[in-house]
């Protein structure tokens, strides 16, 4: 083996990951970009593209109620695929116009279709992939903010709207184990309310699919928005405090295990986390510049967006 392209390859490798040479602690300076080999690759769009269409549809389709004309199974499915590919496109564009703007090369979006057709989501989200350092702590936050911020601007109007548009009906009887019950997070139960009131027991309001897609927006922007790793939450908060993000990170970890014993799901999430998201975020050189007061703002209201949109039970079987 050519152990020249051995030695170049592994220090890229190291130089994406933030850590020295030795592989042993985070370097606390970048490595110039002159000492790294550019690396270019060319994009296939085609696969983006192909990528979203299986994810309209599926996403169609998880909707459409199979009850009524072929027109009207079609036309409710499109209220919700629609709504709920706005809300991916806005958080992941965001995140790739921010990589953009720093310098940083990131891919399209990713969108992921469900595979199985009686999911009643039809989309496991969408993500995108950054292939070069991400410069420094200003590039970190905007990269990680501009992803969850308009996801949530496009649920909470997705909600708002939803919500006015279904309506409270009496339950029908049902048997255990048939039916999902899907869980409030503050801000969703708070809207419900002031919508509708106090809904009257042996009544349950049954959510128009704009609705539902807002509920879904509302959960992937909590769950992208946790404390930990490599998550929008964790690029944000390492921007705002730097490696002491850490610490939130193993507070979440841990209350994620105990949110497990309501909701088995959380147990899928404290294995990524450990295994592929981690929990302390890498280290990303300061340039020494502060945040501005408005982007702390910013910043810290994405912490207050986690609790208004957090779900601890996010489905119930009845």
């Amino acid at each position: 083996m050519d152990t020249r392209r051995l030695k170049i390859f592994f220090r890229v490798y190291m130089h994406k990951l933030n850590y020295g040479p030795s592989g042993r602690r985070p370097v606390t300076h970048p490595m110039p970009e002159a000492a790294v080999p550019a690396i270019t690759r060319r994009d296939r769009v085609w696969i983006n593209l192909l990528l979203f269409i299986l994810t309209f549809a599926s996403a169609t389709r998880a909707q459409a109620p199979g009850t009524e004309s072929l027109t009207a199974n079609i036309f409710t499915g499109l209220q919700y695929s629609c709504t709920l590919m706005a809300i991916l496109s806005f958080h992941e564009f965001g995140h790739y116009f921010a990589a953009k703007r720093f310098g940083v090369n990131a891919t399209l979006p990713f969108f992921i279709p469900f595979p199985f057709f009686d999911s009643p989501v039809g989309t496991l989200g969408a993500v995108i992939k950054t292939r070069s350092p991400i410069p420094h702590r200003r590039a970190l936050f905007y990269i990680g903010v501009m992803g969850p911020l308009p996801g949530f601007i496009i649920s909470l109007a997705a909600v708002v709207t939803g919500i006015y548009l279904s309506q409270v009906q009496p339950l029908v009887p049902f048997e255990d184990g048939t039916i999902l019950s899907f869980g409030d997070s503050i801000l969703f139960s708070s809207i419900i309310r002031m919508v509708h009131g106090t809904i009257a027991p042996g009544s349950d309001l049954f959510l128009h699919p704009v609705a539902f897609a807002g509920w879904i927006g509302f959960l992937l922007t909590s769950i992208n928005m946790m404390k930990v790793g490599q998550l929008d939450g964790g690029h944000i908060l390492h921007a705002l405090i730097g490696d002491r993000q850490r610490y939130a990170g193993w507070i979440f970890l841990a209350a994620l295990v105990v949110l497990s014993f309501y909701w088995p799901g959380w147990i899928l999430w404290v294995v990524i986390i450990l295994l592929l998201v981690m929990v302390g975020h890498p280290h990303v050189h300061d340039t020494g510049e502060e945040l501005s007061i408005t982007e702390k703002i910013m910043g810290w209201s994405c912490m207050v967006i986690l609790v208004l949109t957090f779900i601890p039970v996010p489905v119930t079987v009845l």
